[in-house]
């Protein structure tokens, strides 16, 4: 049944009668009322887990086809090739390498949550960092024009992993590169200080997700793009959170375009010893 509420909305509510007492005689009954909402949030984050071992399980099946796959990739560009067998080893190393990246994200996603103990991480140029993740992306997915980076971060130093970080930004890039249109300036990538704490943004000119979609955006297997394993913004937020940054997701425009932000923000380190 669906409940009124006094600010004029309503709540969907499922509803149980207990009775008390014998057949012959019933005393007193116990009414249940639970959120609909609730009940399926628990089934959902159920549904979610068991998809999380099957998938797990499936990746480690899967991780030892692609290895004798990139291997013989190899070996073959050892041998005299045509330039039409070039393409062919190029596209498969693309896509061995595509795979991988998706096998990591499962296999990363199921060791989640992560270990209390965090090591002494040393403090990383926040620009350079950045520069160095873009443009190893850059040299897989050339953009020219249509990527614009805004770097505005100045000395500003920040304690995160480096390869975890360039797995954040391959993935929002991911994202932007399927989702943005392709003028000039359709993705940009910035880095700036904002009172206090780093910010980066992976910012493109797609258009406005779909409020259904924008629910569950930071959730695993959540994805409207049939490509996509539906992990990266998940793994994403779980990444930036190990390191006690935010990553959110916002509507803004970009000279008076506009477009999707995904917002990382990350807490200053000292870069002094």
């Amino acid at each position: 049944m669906t409940l009124p509420l006094p600010s004029g909305a309503q709540r969907r509510v499922r509803v149980r009668l207990h009775p008390l007492g014998t057949p012959q005689r019933l005393e007193a009954a116990v009414l249940f009322l639970e959120d609909l909402h609730d009940i399926e949030q628990r089934v959902r984050t159920e549904k979610l887990a068991a998809m999380g071992r099957i998938s797990a399980a499936v990746a480690h099946e899967i991780r030892n086809p692609l290895a004798a796959i990139a291997q013989a990739s190899a070996l073959l560009q050892e041998d005299e090739a045509t330039p039409t067998q070039r393409h062919l080893i190029g596209l498969i190393e693309q896509n061995v390498r595509r795979l991988n990246r998706t096998v990591d994200d499962v296999l990363e996603t199921a060791r989640i949550p992560w270990p209390d103990h965090q090591p002494l991480l040393p403090a990383l140029p926040l620009d350079r960092t950045v520069d160095d993740a873009l443009a190893d992306w850059l040299r897989q997915r050339p953009q020219g024009t249509r990527l614009q980076r805004d770097a505005r971060a100045g000395n500003t130093t920040i304690a995160f992993d480096p390869e975890h970080l360039r797995r954040v930004l391959v993935n929002l890039l991911d994202n932007a590169d399927r989702h943005a249109s392709p003028a000039a300036g359709a993705i940009r990538v910035e880095t700036s200080t904002d009172d206090g704490r780093a910010r980066v943004t992976v910012w493109s000119d797609g258009d406005e997700i779909p409020a259904p979609v924008r629910e569950h955006l930071f959730e695993p297997f959540a994805s409207s793009y049939s490509r996509s394993s539906g992990l990266g913004l998940y793994l994403s937020r779980e990444l930036c959170q190990r390191y006690h940054a935010e990553l959110s997701h916002e509507r803004s425009p970009r000279d008076g375009r506009p477009g999707n932000a995904f917002v990382i923000r990350l807490p200053v380190a000292d870069a002094t010893p």
